[in-house]
């Protein structure tokens, strides 16, 4: 007896088949002929219905109720014009899941996942924080992420401006042992990427920001700052959950937008792409109050499918690595790692401060919202609290292609290789804040000068 074909097997198939298709400038004409010919390869396991909408689901198109993969309204995604939810549900896969109401289960930590009678699994988009782990405990393509590499695939072929990478530091060892930081430069440059840079880079930036906020804001028992803007789940949890926590909260973007502000800054016309693990991140992209920064986000699987797609092993490519970043921008990528990064920042800054900081380190959404319900209450000692909605923080994202251990420890060794130890040392930050006309100082980047409002964002308060 034939074994239900899991979305494990056909999203990286049909990935790869709309990435080719999207390459080759023909996805318009070849889409149906992708449904038809994965159809055949899966035979009776799946139903054209359910192939249909993950081929759309990859094109960055909600699911629909026809057995075809044209819909109305599809030029505008198609476009790169899309907007969220990007995690959506297909109740239709539940009801012909050959396990339905036995493989999945409404599991969810926030609610937002529920059955209805007949077994069709709901989500809830007003509960939903898009952290994305609930797509893995979906075997048959009930729930699905909206891919954004067709539009962005188009850009890199019309080649008619500067596209940057901004890749998170959490690539480091997601693409093989011998695929170093030189070697996947390599491999977006032939994609017809202008330049990687190292999102930690702007990582950097902001640990600075934060060092000083920690500075001006924590000065009595009681005060606390509560950090990790480079994690939109975290972010929102407080703003949609705990709204009476908010003022706490380090009114600085993400690294991601901190990358896309600045290169954007100095080049108006050039577009960026952020390429992580995180699936949220597609959703902070579009926020009315951040959105332009970052015109698509790609998860590392979502790259590895374009690679196999135009035939670029970056195995293969030169090793010629542009390092900008210092060891504590690149360790954002796993728990803890900001406020190590934190820490060790205020101790070159502001020493007399740095005995003053009291880090908690949280991830994993559970724990999150534990940590909170205490902060409400006043029974936290801590007063810098970083949280990761992801367990490992960054590198525990579902857009990863390897495990949360042999991640960390590929992120540590690509912290250790850093020439800097800190942004304090690192000669690459004083370079960017030159040519943006600025200065490191606090003064500069926690106020509404050019500099702040370069690294800050609103934060939402009840």
């Amino acid at each position: 007896m034939n074994r239900p074909a899991t979305s494990l097997e056909l999203k990286p198939r049909i990935l790869y088949e709309v990435a080719k298709a999207a390459w080759d400038g023909a996805l318009a004409e070849r889409r149906e002929d992708i449904c038809r010919l994965v159809c055949e390869e899966f035979g009776d396991r799946v139903t054209r219905h359910r192939v249909a909408n993950q081929i759309r689901v990859a094109m960055g198109l909600p699911p629909h109720e026809l057995d075809s993969t044209v819909g109305e309204a599809d030029a505008d995604a198609l476009m790169g014009l899309m907007s969220g939810p990007f995690i959506v549900n297909d109740p239709t896969a539940c009801k012909q899941c050959p396990e339905a109401g036995a493989c999945c289960g409404p599991d969810c930590p926030l609610q937002a996942l529920s059955k209805e009678p007949g077994g069709g699994l709901q989500l809830d988009q007003s509960k939903c924080l898009g952290e994305g782990h609930c797509l893995a405990s979906c075997s048959f393509g009930g729930l699905q992420e909206k891919s954004q590499f067709v539009p962005l695939i188009e850009l890199l072929r019309e080649q008619t401006g500067p596209v940057y990478a901004s890749v998170a530091p959490a690539f480091s060892g997601q693409f093989g042992k011998d695929v170093t930081p030189g070697k996947l430069r390599s491999a977006l440059l032939a994609l017809g990427f202008s330049d990687m840079v190292e999102t930690a880079l702007y990582a950097d930036l902001i640990t600075m920001k934060e060092a000083f906020e920690f500075d001006e804001h924590v000065r009595e028992a009681g005060d606390f700052l509560i950090t990790s803007c480079c994690c939109p789940v975290w972010i929102k949890l407080i703003e949609g959950r705990y709204s009476e926590l908010s003022a706490h909260i380090s009114p600085s973007v993400s690294p991601m937008i901190a990358s896309g502000r600045v290169i954007k800054t100095l080049e108006p016309q050039a577009k960026v792409v952020f390429i992580g693990p995180c699936i949220a991140k597609k959703t902070e992209a579009t926020l009315p109050d951040l959105a332009g920064a970052i015109d698509f986000v790609l998860t590392f699987q979502e790259l590895a499918a374009i690679f196999q797609a135009t035939g670029i092993d970056p195995a293969g490519q030169p090793d010629e690595e542009n390092a900008v970043a210092s060891r504590a921008g690149r360790i954002y990528a796993r728990a803890g790692g900001v406020s190590e990064a934190v820490a060790e920042t205020l101790a070159r800054i502001l020493p007399k401060r740095a005995g003053a900081l009291q880090p908690l380190k949280v991830d994993g959404i559970p724990a999150c919202q534990k940590v909170l319900e205490q902060a409400k209450t006043g029974a936290l000692e801590a007063n810098f609290i970083e949280g990761m909605a992801c367990l490992g923080g960054c590198v525990g994202g579902p857009g990863r292609i390897v495990g949360v251990e042999q991640s960390t420890e590929a992120v540590n060794g690509y912290g250790a290789a850093a020439a800097a130890a800190t942004p304090v040392e690192n000669p690459q930050v004083y370079q960017l804040l030159t040519r943006l006309g600025l200065e490191m100082s606090a003064a500069l980047l926690t106020t509404e000068s050019p500099a702040g409002l370069v690294l800050a964002r609103r934060i939402q308060k009840p």
